[in-house]
């Protein structure tokens, strides 16, 4: 089975090539990521870096259907889903190629992922039917599946975009989960039909990093970086679920965990602060969940003194490390072992986000001591 592997060069090389156009493009129509506020580059820089992965995954994609017997066989017998894949890809592409040109707003932006959810779920039979309770079997979902799965789709696919925060983090973690997503389908029973598509998004990401790493000369962009995270998003829910049907979600959780566990103690962190330190009961304690702010875990990790390139080298491991966790998951096919793996990912992330946190308040506390004579200063 050589052709995912073939698929994977050949993609690197397609968005080694196509990237430096993409960049001129960039400048060209002034879709520059300019400095300040948030932002933690120095320089205006291209952002349109999904037009080239974008482009290579489609022409890539076009060739291995016309030449690859086994992926053209699963487009003929799972045609819906594929065109339902297409269909919510393009979507949620355009809108953030819009967003990094003409700049889009939130709702628009939350609008368009929730219908290309709504494409994958209805014509693609993409759906997360049941849950598994440790220690207690599995759970039918009901009706209760469909906001169950937008909002996964819709999750991982900002979550991806939030964490584009570093030069080369967001296409290397997403480069660390098609990896893994990879594996997890060669091992599984959607061999032809995510393999082949995981291996081209994956030697994209990796082509592109050549060009995205520090310092950056293009970034992911909003076309990028929710391109990804759909793509991800979907394909880890139809791709990755385990013989048994229990914890069904733990496998898609595990591969994309970084981004995702780093959003939702985010969104949670936020809301703690409104609903119990600023005792804020209002309507707009529950926007300030999605305000934006300088707390992702690579402003963290900058904050404890860590280079760029340390940073992102800390996530890269522990996304890998969640990586494995999620195949070692597949191959014991136990629930219990399963989820004891996963709240050792967890409780991982949580210790280096506290600890973390805790040493920035001491930073901080040592310099203002410090500038206000308490170590024996001018004063």
């Amino acid at each position: 089975m050589i052709e995912p592997f073939v698929a994977l060069l050949i993609a690197a090389i397609g968005t080694l090539l196509l990237t430096p156009p993409v960049i001129r493009l960039a400048e060209r129509c002034g879709a520059m990521d300019e400095p300040g506020g948030r932002k933690l580059h120095d320089c205006p820089t291209p952002r349109l870096g999904g037009v080239a992965l974008g482009a290579t995954f489609v022409l890539v994609g076009l060739v291995a259907l016309g030449l690859v017997p086994h992926l053209r066989a699963s487009f003929e017998q799972n045609e819906p889903f594929w065109v339902a894949l297409a269909l919510g890809t393009l979507l949620v592409f355009l809108v953030g190629l819009y967003d990094d040109v003409w700049h889009a707003g939130v709702a628009t932006k939350f609008l368009v992922q929730f219908a290309a959810a709504g494409i994958v779920m209805a014509y693609g039979g993409v759906r997360i039917e049941q849950l598994g309770v440790p220690f207690d079997g599995v759970v039918s979902l009901g009706w209760l599946w469909v906001p169950l799965t937008a909002l996964w789709i819709v999750g991982v696919t900002n979550a991806f975009n939030l964490i584009d925060g570093l030069d080369g983090l967001a296409g290397g973690v997403a480069f660390i989960s098609s990896m893994t997503l990879f594996t997890v389908a060669l091992l599984g029973s959607e061999r032809y039909r995510i393999v082949l598509v995981t291996a081209v998004l994956a030697g994209g990401l990796l082509g592109f990093l050549r060009y995205n790493r520090h310092p950056a000369r293009i970034f992911l962009g909003d076309c990028g970086s929710m391109m990804i995270g759909f793509l991800l998003a979907v394909l880890s829910a139809v791709g990755s679920v385990k013989k048994s049907t229990a914890l069904a979600l733990l496998i898609p959780i595990l591969i994309v965990g970084v981004p995702v566990f780093d959003t939702l103690y985010a969104m949670a962190r936020r809301l703690f602060k409104k609903l119990v330190v600023e005792r804020d009961f209002s309507p707009g304690a529950l926007r300030a969940m999605f305000k934006a702010d300088r707390a992702h875990i690579h402003h963290v990790l900058l904050g404890m003194g860590y280079t760029y390139r340390k940073t992102v080298f800390v996530l890269y491991a522990m996304s890998a490390i969640l990586g494995l966790f999620a195949i070692a998951a597949v191959i014991v096919d136990n629930d219990r072992i399963s989820f004891g793996l996963m709240l050792v990912g967890v409780m991982g992330f949580i210790a280096v986000r506290q600890f973390g946190g805790m040493r920035i308040l001491a930073n901080g506390r040592e310099k203002e001591h410090s500038e206000n004579g308490d170590g024996g200063g001018d004063k």
